[in-house]
């Protein structure tokens, strides 16, 4: 139960960040905004507060900031506000920034929440010390043992686990030099990493060590790890569309169920997965879906290109269909999950 809820929270925070990215970006940009809202369908509870109305609604599906202005200028609502405060009053280039700013903060909570893992709560480094050697690979045949220290492959000192496995990946079929340390003696193998999926393998585990990284550090491999995560995410959706990655999507309740997992782990493992979602939950706004950022994005640039405004009627049935059917694949990706628990 308690893994449960810091699932729920975990998504839900997310939430809040991703739309607080809206929320800020327009405020700075001094757009009137009528309801910042988590969740959609009725309200459970709402409290105003200056010109703005905070709600947390029945269906804790993603959330919404409203805009004045969002559905065109000629809306009831919005007939007391200045024009210049309405969002279809500013330039394509100011709404895009608003808009970007929703993936931009997911973004930035990825990094945070990696940065959190590789300097305060600590992580699992590999070492160049071998952990395990496979029976029935080339490094078990050629006599290597657990607890070899790697120092040299081919030409390339090893300073880094990575280091080696980048060679070693590249020479499948190919005789490979490989120097170890043990007991204080080096020692030579030659052998010859076999195929496996075009990546030549060894058959070696490496060792891990527990590291936390000095502050300056931990930012620097923040950043860097919500790039890998997101390129992984990009290559597989591109993997996807041309048919390489079968399709696997997961919805609200299957991904609760992975953060429930990861948070009987340990703090690390939660965090680490919060960031990895984050980042996926930044990239997936960006898509040009209708109702999602993406597609929002691309009509501020069609505005720009044709140097005229879009009819925010026909822009907001656009989104209206878009947003119908994307709650229709999420009941469909929700019934799925669900017989995957029952299952």
């Amino acid at each position: 139960m308690r893994e449960t809820i810091v699932a729920l929270l975990s998504l839900g925070i997310l939430v809040i960040f991703h739309e607080l990215g809206h929320f800020i970006a327009g405020k700075k940009l001094g757009v009137y905004i009528h309801e910042f809202s988590i969740g959609f369908g009725p309200k459970l509870l709402s409290k105003s507060s200056g010109e703005t109305q905070f709600s947390f609604r029945i269906i804790p599906l993603g959330g919404f900031v409203r805009f004045a202005g969002e559905e065109g200028e000629d809306k009831e609502e919005d007939t007391h506000i200045p024009k210049e405060r309405l969002l279809y009053s500013l330039t394509p280039g100011k709404r895009s920034l608003i808009l970007f700013a929703g993936p931009l903060m997911n973004l930035l909570v990825a990094t945070l929440a990696f940065f959190l893992v590789f300097s305060f709560v600590g992580f699992g480094r590999p070492t160049t010390e071998i952990s395990e050697v496979v029976p029935g690979y080339p490094a078990h045949e050629s006599g290597m043992l657990a607890g070899d220290r790697v120092i040299q492959v081919e030409d390339v000192d090893v300073v880094e686990w990575e280091d080696m496995v980048r060679v070693v990946q590249t020479r499948a079929g190919m005789p490979t030099r490989v120097i170890v340390e043990r007991d204080g003696q080096e020692l030579t193998f030659t052998l010859v990493p076999v195929d496996s999926s075009g990546t030549g393998v060894i058959g070696v585990r490496s060792g891990v060590e527990f590291a936390r990284l000095n502050i300056f550090q931990g930012i620097k491999e923040g950043f860097k790890e919500t790039f890998y995560v997101s390129a992984a995410w990009i290559t597989g959706i591109l993997g996807m569309i041309v048919g390489k990655v079968a399709p696997e999507v997961t919805g609200p309740i299957g991904i609760s169920q992975i953060l429930g997992e990861a948070a009987r782990h340990g703090l690390g493992s939660l965090l680490y997965l919060v960031g990895a979602i984050s980042a996926n939950l930044g990239l997936i706004n960006l898509l040009p879906i209708p109702a999602l950022d993406g597609s929002r994005l691309l009509f501020a640039g069609v505005e720009a290109i044709r140097g005229k405004p879009i009819d925010p009627d026909k822009e907001s049935l656009v989104h209206f269909v878009g947003f119908f059917l994307l709650m229709i694949v999420f009941l469909v990706i929700t019934y799925k999950d669900i017989l995957r628990l029952i299952e």
